[in-house]
């Protein structure tokens, strides 16, 4: 009556795929457990699918009750079926069923009542029956067959709506392929059920999902056969906020320098011969290497974890052998002494390089990371998407603060100052966030969208309605390399029909490196109109004399050569002051904060004076309201 030459070599397949997955080193993420699930289900099907199609068949010399008990484990399990395919799906997706328990109970209790259908049949005859004439199908026995196919549309409908959640668009593909595959299964057990070829269509749908999504060598590193870096970052997204767990780890000090003395290929055997003795050593803790020499180790809050350290570091002391050629490594260590559950994977990631990246150049004791770290890495991953949003929805303001004369008070320029906004719309200061923009590349577009709303303030409000003269526009050393910046500055002014007169490009003391790479800037931004002023004078390397062969029409004072004279005045910066001035130069003195600061200043001849006695940094409407005249 049954045809079992489908379902016997599926049995075959599936066990040679389980001997193969479990042999392989496996790290212990939740879709691994939701796979090995669905492998160990899968088996149970078709097994109880082969034994029950069985019994049937023998309905007349086995006892009627075998005969309903193992088409019962058939249905339950075949039911199960269904759902398992379905939370492996949401699993792959990263959604958590503990983040909502309600929401998975709903979406378990379709699974519910087809158990309780299938348990009742015995007695209802609703999906099966046995009688004196063998096996029939009961009334409802599409139930179990529309079930599956929800968990089957489910399945896809979670695919779609959290499809952001898919890395590459092969498992896109592979989540489709193996659903197909399961609605083609259904229909066979709906429409031939006498040949079992639903549990091939169901091995099949397993072998695209393990070769697809679970091939366990994508989170091993190649050299040293610990879990990848890949496999770090799924670990503690996966694990964060669920239990507490205790990391270390260690690098081998100056890293690139070892790698040039001993070459690529001897510190490769090295690494490999770290890693062999790793996993020796400490067979049940979790290691992984995290590129560049650094190793992590996770383990439970219950291990001894400065004794494995003292291993290693033991371990280290021996030189390792790789092709003859004894490799002489020190290593640095440092350990999370906190509750870091409540962190962000990036935030531990970043703060356990930088920690690593600090030990090695400094070769301390083993460096102890604290909340303190954690909270100074949360604060600076908020920081960066506040700015990237900003940049991107093209949201970046800009403060203005007064530039005044030094004997009038009088209102003659001001400065303007990039400011951006967090997600609560407060303001992050800038010391906090130019920063981060200099290290991943953004000053570029903050400082062309700070200079756009410079010419679109002076283009809205005449500077001349505020007997203004000019604005200053701060431009970084990044910003200044450009080799299209007064191309992009040239457009902005044509856009907001500004003249280029009208906006001081503010240069730092700093900046001034390589002579003549800055010297062919300055000339070509000269040339459309724009004039400049040295920021910051006082903290970089420059001199009065270097000062002569760059066009400078200002020199502006550091704040910190202010505090310091005025604090305990000295001959020092009155006779820089003097030498600027009779080189052509405008002084201006920033960081002024009382009145005796800027008479003080103006005494030893400022020109113009900058600080918050006068304002601090305002918006633009504010600043429309306080000076601009009626």
């Amino acid at each position: 009556m049954w045809d079992y030459s489908f379902a016997i070599p599926s049995l075959m397949i599936l066990g040679l795929l389980m001997s193969n997955y479990f042999l392989l080193k496996r790290l212990p993420l939740r879709v691994d457990r939701y796979f090995v699930d669905l492998l160990i289900i899968e088996a149970i099907v078709i097994s109880s699918n082969i034994i029950s199609s069985w019994a049937c068949e023998e309905y007349r010399d086995l006892p009627r009750t075998i005969v309903i008990l193992t088409n019962m484990v058939f249905f339950i399990f075949f039911a199960i079926q269904g759902q398992a395919f379905f939370a492996f799906t949401c699993s792959f997706l990263g959604l958590d069923p503990s983040e909502n328990k309600f929401r998975t109970f709903l979406c378990q209790l379709p699974l519910i009542f087809n158990e309780l259908v299938i348990i009742s049949s015995p007695w209802t005859k609703a999906i099966y029956s046995v009688d004196e004439t063998g096996y029939h199908r009961g009334k409802y026995y599409m139930l179990i067959v529309f079930i599956f196919f929800f968990y089957i549309l489910f399945s896809a409908y979670v695919s779609i709506v959290y499809r952001k959640n898919i890395k590459r668009r092969r498992e896109l593909y592979g989540i489709a392929i193996y659903l197909v595959l399961l609605c083609i299964g259904l229909t066979c057990r709906t429409f031939i059920p006498q040949f079992l070829l639903m549990d091939t269509f169901c091995i099949m749908a397993i072998l695209t999902i393990n070769l697809v999504f679970m091939n366990p060598d994508f989170y091993i590193d190649i050299r040293t056969r610990l879990f990848n870096t890949e496999g770090l970052r799924m670990y503690l997204n996966e694990m964060n906020s669920k239990k507490h767990f205790v990391i270390a780890a260690f690098i081998i000090n100056h890293y690139e320098e070892v790698v040039e003395i001993y070459g690529r290929k001897q510190m490769d055997n090295g690494i490999g011969l770290i890693g062999s003795y790793l996993k020796k050593t400490f067979p049940d803790l979790l290691l992984f290497y995290y590129r560049s020499g650094r190793f992590i180790i996770i383990a439970k809050p219950d291990v001894d974890m400065d004794d494995i350290l003292t291993d290693i570091e033991n371990r280290f002391s021996e030189p390792w052998t790789s092709d003859d050629t004894e490799l002489y490594l020190n290593v640095s260590f440092t350990k999370i002494d906190c509750n870091c559950t409540r962190y962000s994977t990036d935030a531990i990631l970043n703060v356990l390089a930088n920690s690593l990246e600090f030990v090695s150049n400094t070769e301390n004791e083993t460096y102890i990371i604290s909340e303190t770290q954690f909270d100074a890495s949360e604060e600076s991953t908020t920081i960066k998407r506040c700015l990237e949003k900003s940049i991107e929805s093209n949201s970046v303001e800009i403060f203005l603060q007064p530039i005044v004369d030094a004997h009038t008070y009088e209102l003659v320029g001001a400065e303007s100052l990039c400011r951006i906004r967090d997600y609560e719309g407060n303001i992050i200061p800038p010391g906090k966030f130019i920063s981060i923009a200099e290290s991943n590349g953004r000053i570029n577009q903050l400082g062309e969208q700070v200079f756009e709303n410079t010419c679109k303030f002076i283009s809205e409000n005449s500077l001349s309605s505020f007997n203004m003269k000019w604005i200053n526009v701060n431009l970084s050393t990044a910003q200044f390399m450009k080799n299209d910046l007064a191309h992009t500055f040239e457009a902005f002014t044509k856009k907001y029909n500004v003249n280029p007169s009208e906006i001081h490009l503010e240069i730092t003391e700093a900046a001034i490196i390589d002579e003549s790479i800055m010297k062919s800037q300055i000339q070509e931004i000269q040339k459309i109109g724009f004039v400049f002023a040295l920021d910051d004078y006082g903290t970089g390397y420059s001199n009065a004399s270097r000062l002569k062969h760059f066009p400078f029409i200002n020199v502006k004072i550091d704040m910190s050569l202010v505090w310091d004279y005025c604090a305990a005045p000295d001959q020092m910066l009155p006779m820089l002051i003097e030498t600027l001035k009779s080189n052509g130069y405008s002084i201006t003195a920033e960081g002024i904060e009382t009145l005796e600061m800027a008479k003080a200043m103006t005494e030893i001849g400022c020109d113009y004076l900058q600080g918050w006695y006068f304002s601090k940094p305002i918006p633009p409407d504010e600043f429309i309201a306080k000076y601009k005249k009626s």
